[in-house]
């Protein structure tokens, strides 16, 4: 018998949405926001690049950019932090302002996230799509970067993450029939 572990690889497209956890979902929306800032950037160094500008463009897209990372990427990094059970001193910490500002700075977005819905959220009505559009993201969709060795970086992870818990096994037994069977655990 072999001592490798075979590792059954999942489409987290084709999941039932209540395979994903909010951990998960507040991972997937963090690495889109990150894919969605990316693109931003690119479409301004094009902009550059071809000199299409008119005057004051290159300083007002960069302040536009800049105002908008904060709001999205930095919430989603601490919406993701918080589900995880990071607490307000750490993110405090890692911000730069005392547990209290922080607080009053991310808590109602978090409360908001916390109670939106599938029919108010985009990245909970299709978690396992926005996931494989990371995996895609993260490994293809830039030809300029050393590629990753993992092939689905995202996915591989919320796998390892179902494993770990047991969580979902027979959704992705259900979802993927026919996919080798897993060696992480007795599934």
């Amino acid at each position: 018998m072999s001592s490798e572990t075979v590792t059954a690889r999942v489409n987290p497209a084709e999941l039932p949405v209540d395979s994903f956890t909010d951990s998960d979902v507040s991972r997937i929306t963090m690495v889109r926001t990150a894919q969605m800032r990316a693109k931003a950037y690119d479409n301004f160094a094009v902009m550059v690049a071809e000199d299409l500008a008119q005057s004051g463009d290159y300083l007002r897209k960069a302040v536009l950019l800049e105002k908008t990372v904060e709001t999205t990427f930095v919430t989603a990094a601490v919406i993701a932090e918080r589900v995880r059970g990071t607490s307000w001193e750490v993110i405090g910490e890692a911000t730069r302002m005392s547990a209290a500002e922080a607080e009053e700075k991310w808590g109602g977005e978090e409360a908001r996230w916390r109670r939106a819905s599938l029919a108010d959220d985009l990245y909970r009505k299709n978690p396992g799509g926005y996931a494989a559009s990371a995996d895609r993201y993260i490994t293809a969709d830039r030809p300029y970067r050393l590629s990753t060795a993992i092939p689905r970086p995202l996915s591989a992870s919320l796998d390892a993450a179902a494993h770990l818990t047991g969580r979902d096994v027979a959704a992705a037994d259900r979802a993927f029939a026919g996919t080798p069977p897993c060696t992480h655990c007795s599934h």
